[in-house]
């Protein structure tokens, strides 16, 4: 798998310096550089994909080590376009913050950025530009192929955020694990992935994980819940009925 370079509080003055100094070149102009919170709802993508891996290991890093190296953008009326950090405005704009980090280059008075087509971070697909090797960036990506698959169902945009949910409140919609898989497990290192309905969790991806948490006694298990824009039925939940799953314990460990 190749290596992720990813920016820090100490590189990005670099790359403000940097592409600051292009802008001026191209426009002839100088521009203004100011550091402040931006609002992910005023901020739109220059790109057009983000790299699953990096993807990823952006999730990870945020949820697990709050990673919050600041974005670069350009104003152009009250709109924040995304120069550099298309991955972290996506990420915490999925895990629901309200704002970002953000150096902001502005041009003086009486010019401007060019005109760019305004899209939703939402919008921005993720691309397979490399196969991921290491297990536990697997599994966070597969945090996100979930969220784009559901949002592709039900044609709503999906949020997700991190809680510690009771094992008694969770619900299966797999029948079944391989003992030899939940064995494998010693520790829980990726959340599991759920949707909320009517007071219960759904297991999306994790029962191996939920099943060894009951095994060792565990009250409680982090996990990433999906949250739609809009109230939606979901599909699952009729399956799970359908299979008579209510509980964790309707699960069979089978060699």
């Amino acid at each position: 798998m190749r290596e992720i370079d990813l920016a820090s509080w100490h590189d990005v003055p670099d790359r403000v310096e940097s592409i600051k100094k292009s802008l001026e070149q191209i426009y002839g102009v100088k521009l203004n550089v100011t550091l402040s919170e931006v609002l992910l709802d005023n901020l739109y993508p220059t790109e057009d994909f983000l790299e699953n891996d990096k993807i990823a290991l952006v999730l990870m890093k945020i949820v697990e080590e709050d990673y919050d190296a600041p974005i670069i953008t350009v104003k152009h009326g009250d709109d924040f376009f995304v120069l550099d950090g298309h991955h972290r405005s996506f990420i915490r704009k999925k895990l629901m913050r309200k704002t970002v980090q953000a150096y902001v280059l502005q041009f003086p008075e009486g010019t401007a950025y060019r005109a760019v087509v305004k899209r939703s971070l939402d919008s921005l697909p993720i691309k397979d530009v490399t196969v991921i090797d290491d297990l536990i960036l697997r599994a966070w990506q597969r945090i996100l192929s979930i969220l784009k698959h559901y949002e592709a169902i039900y044609c709503v945009p999906f949020y997700v955020r991190k809680e510690q949910v009771r094992l008694t409140d969770l619900v299966a919609t797999q029948s079944q694990v391989g003992k030899a898989q939940v064995n494998a497990i010693e520790r829980l290192l990726v959340p599991i992935v759920c949707v909320r309905y009517h007071g219960k969790y759904y297991i999306l991806d994790g029962h191996a994980r939920t099943v060894r948490a009951e095994q060792l006694g565990m009250e409680f298990i982090p996990a990433m819940i999906l949250y739609p824009e809009n109230p939606i039925d979901y599909g699952i939940v009729k399956t799970a009925r359908e299979m008579g799953l209510k509980g964790i314990e309707d699960v069979k460990i089978t060699d």
